[in-house]
C-alpha cells in the first residue's frame, strides 16, 4: 500500500521517463515493501534516480544542485529534498534544465503550517522550511508555473519513533 503522497506521484508516472531525486531517501517514508525509486520503475518507461548518499548501482551518486545528466525527462520528481538543500534557487534551476518542453516538476515537502509539522517540531537536517505560499513563490521566480497544490497526511511507519525524535531534538 503506498502513502496517499506517493498515490498522487505515481498517476503522473505511467510511461514516462522520470528524474528520481532524493532516490536513497525513500521519499520520507517506505511503503510496507517498496520505495518510490522502485514503484516509480514499475510504471515508468524509465527512471533515473540521483541521491547525494548514493552506494547503489542503480541510483547516480550527485548533488542535485548542480548534477548535470546531458537529458532531458517527462518528469522531475523531489521527494523531501528541496527543505534539505543549501541552495534552493540552483536546484530548480538546474532541474528547469533538465526538463523536457511541457514536462513536470513535482515537489514533495513538509507543510511548515500543518498541525503535524508543528507537533513535531520540524526536523535538525531542514536547511528551509516552506508554507504553500512560499514555496509557490519560490518555483514561479525560477521559471516553473504552479499548476496544483495538494496537502495531505502521510501515514508513517512508526509514530512513536517520529515523537521520541522530535522530544530528543
Amino acid at each position: 500500500m503506498a502513502t496517499v503522497c506517493y498515490d498522487e506521484i505515481l498517476k503522473y508516472a505511467a510511461g514516462k521517463e522520470i528524474l528520481d531525486i532524493g532516490s536513497c531517501g525513500n521519499q520520507g517514508e517506505e511503503t510496507k515493501t517498496k520505495t518510490l525509486f522502485t514503484l516509480l520503475k514499475e510504471r515508468a518507461k524509465s527512471v533515473t534516480g540521483v541521491d547525494i548518499e548514493s552506494d547503489s548501482p542503480e541510483i547516480l551518486q550527485g548533488n542535485a544542485e548542480n548534477i548535470h545528466l546531458n537529458t532531458k525527462f517527462e518528469l522531475v520528481v523531489a521527494g523531501d529534498v528541496i527543505e534539505h538543500l543549501h541552495n534552493p534557487g540552483q536546484f530548480l534551476d538546474n532541474m528547469h534544465r533538465h526538463l523536457q518542453p511541457n514536462g513536470y516538476l513535482i515537489l514533495v515537502t513538509p507543510n511548515v503550517k500543518s498541525p503535524a509539522y508543528l507537533l513535531f517540531r520540524g526536523n535538525k537536517f531542514h536547511t528551509c522550511w516552506y508554507c504553500r505560499h512560499t514555496l509557490r513563490y519560490l518555483v514561479e521566480q525560477h521559471g516553473f508555473k504552479v499548476e496544483r497544490v495538494t496537502t495531505g497526511i502521510r501515514r508513517r511507519k512508526n509514530v512513536f519513533h517520529d515523537l521520541m525524535r522530535s522530544a530528543v531534538a
